[in-house]
């Protein structure tokens, strides 16, 4: 597509008129946006969500084999199936949503 070759064409350009400030030694104008990017950046790129000491202790997932659960027995109650044209409460649901969203 043209208009990726365009756009791919001035990143390009913006990306060799920065090599050749950094190559003059003028790089204070990138160190400041440099920082801002890093601070936007890195707690995104390196926070897992996972403290570092709840991570060195055995994660949930290594207990899977060890689960109680019989996954072979069949359940022991089954939900009631729809029967056809049995949609008021789908019905009530669908106009409770749309009140909702207004």
């Amino acid at each position: 597509p043209p208009a990726m070759a365009d756009e791919l064409g001035e990143l390009l350009r913006e990306f060799e008129e920065v090599v050749e400030d950094l190559a003059k030694g003028s790089a204070r104008p990138y160190e400041q946006h440099l920082e801002e990017l890093k601070t936007k950046v890195a707690p995104s790129l390196y926070d897992s969500g996972i403290d570092e000491l709840e991570s060195i202790g055995t994660s949930p997932g290594s207990s899977l084999n060890s689960s109680k659960e019989d996954l072979n027995t069949p359940a022991s109650t089954y939900p009631s199936k729809a029967k056809l044209g049995d949609t008021q409460e789908l019905e009530e649901f669908i106009a409770d949503l749309d009140k909702a969203l207004e």
